[in-house]
């Protein structure tokens, strides 16, 4: 196959889709992405890419390393403001469509890898208007329920424009992937898609820890670890009301490994707490360090919120989480909640239920066996579930029949 791949955000920002769109070509498909010029997470233009020499040579040099065709799309660098943010979306979402009638005519099908905004979907959307081939999309963040955490209401204006544009976005695509089950009842309730259209497909995760011995040093102190994305929707807020909880005391540590917007005011609370010896921060650390994180946790600890939908998802770093062979311990609702009981790879409470977080906890430093055979159930699961191959199998597989579909 053909394979036009529309997603504002690329290598070397950091998202699986790096991962995919090469495994596409190992397996003899012709790839192009049309792709955002970086500036995620920072909002400022990769130093690499700020002419358009340098970011043709580095197009071209990826094209020989991995056989993906990069074709980079101008837009506004997302700065530090929700209005520099919003006109981010905006730019993108026009130039991609602009650029989009300039690429071949001739591919067979084109995967819309969709994060947030919906709006970088319109040149997926233009092409299959100028070509009439077919449009999957790969949803990782469903809308409009996403925007409301944006705009911090159900009530604001914009909501209503915001609720019928994603509604004709998600309808103009031929098949939607899911990461997480309750999104197919969201996008059939609420954006009116049809049951035939939707399909599960989780996330997969980079499997090198599977085989490494992550055994943690046995020093009577339980360490717990949380790595990502320090910010208000996965609720790392939780974690330091269940330390709170537990108090100063010799028998735990808790590791948060990442950046975010709440990170310097659960730093301030920890501060205020006096708990600065048993919740350390480390700030982001590079991909290839991670592995020494992982190996110095006895458990590892997941959040998110779950006042809505979004918190219903499945957030990938729980398929990470998985690979390290570690007990996982939870306040989240939805599919991840039912991943970590289905799996037998730890106990979870519901989302924002600092006090049952805090009960776990303690029951861990007090009786870690327990907890035996929780890593093992999770590398099992993970090997039935969430390798890199058996996405590749099943998008392969989706996009196959779509393709199908469409000629006949």
């Amino acid at each position: 196959m053909k394979i036009l791949i529309v997603t504002q955000y690329y290598y070397p920002e950091q998202f699986q889709i790096n991962d995919i769109a090469p495994e596409l070509v190992k397996r003899g498909h012709e790839v192009t992405v049309l792709c955002g010029v970086p500036n995620y997470p920072k909002g400022v233009v990769f130093k690499s890419y700020e002419t358009k020499e340098e970011r043709e040579l580095a197009e071209k040099e990826y094209f020989e390393h991995t056989g993906v065709k990069v074709v980079h799309v101008s837009q506004i660098p997302r700065g530090n403001n929700p209005f520099s943010l919003i006109r981010n979306y905006i730019s993108f979402a026009r130039n991609s469509k602009n650029t989009v009638r300039q690429v071949d005519r001739d591919f067979d099908v084109v995967l819309g890898y969709q994060l947030s905004p919906i709006t970088s979907m319109y040149a997926a959307l233009e092409y299959k208007k100028l070509t009439g081939a077919p449009v999957v999309y790969y949803t990782l963040d469903i809308w409009p329920v996403s925007a409301e955490g944006m705009l911090k209401s159900k009530k604001n204006p914009l909501m209503w424009p915001i609720k019928w544009m994603s509604r004709k976005i998600y309808q103009g695509a031929d098949r939607i992937l899911v990461t997480s089950r309750p999104f197919i009842d969201y996008l059939q309730r609420v954006d009116g898609v049809e049951t035939r259209r939707l399909a599960y497909l989780p996330q997969h995760a980079d499997s090198r820890m599977l085989e490494m011995d992550m055994k943690a040093q046995d020093d009577a102190v339980a360490d717990f670890l949380f790595a990502g994305n320090i910010g208000k929707g996965q609720r790392a807020d939780v974690i330091v009301e269940a330390a709170k909880i537990l108090g100063r005391r010799g028998d735990y540590r808790i590791h948060m490994v990442g950046d975010g917007r709440m990170r310097e005011e659960l730093e301030r609370k920890v501060r205020e707490a006096g708990l600065a010896d048993n919740v350390i921060f480390y700030g982001n650390q590079k991909r290839e360090d991670m592995p020494s994180f992982y190996k110095m946790a006895d458990a590892l600890l997941i959040t998110l919120r779950g006042n809505n939908e979004v918190g219903n998802t499945m957030p990938g770093k729980l398929q990470m989480y998985m690979t390290t062979g570690k007990p996982i311990l939870g306040a989240i609702n939805g599919a991840a909640n039912e991943v970590i009981h289905e799996s037998g790879c730890g106990a979870c409470v519901k989302a924002g239920d600092y006090k049952g977080l805090a009960d776990l906890m303690l029951r861990y430093i007090e009786q870690p066996e327990l907890f035996e055979g929780c890593g093992e159930n999770a590398r099992r699961y993970f090997k039935e579930h969430f390798t890199l191959e058996k996405y590749m199998d099943e998008l392969e597989k989706e996009l196959s029949s779509i393709c199908q579909n469409s000629k006949n």
